[in-house]
């Protein structure tokens, strides 16, 4: 495979996350969204 025809893995990570989040809009407040994406970020930096 060559490098162009190679996943970008970062891009598709943001494309998932963002469905994902879009899906759930409508029964989650994004204020919680980014409550969670918080907590998460502070458990990483505690590895």
């Amino acid at each position: 495979m060559t490098k162009e025809n190679r996943p970008n893995p970062m891009k598709e990570f943001l494309e998932k996350f963002f469905d994902l989040c879009k899906d759930y809009q409508q029964e989650i407040p994004p204020h919680k969204m980014a409550e969670v994406l918080r907590d998460y970020a502070e458990r990483l930096d505690g590895l």
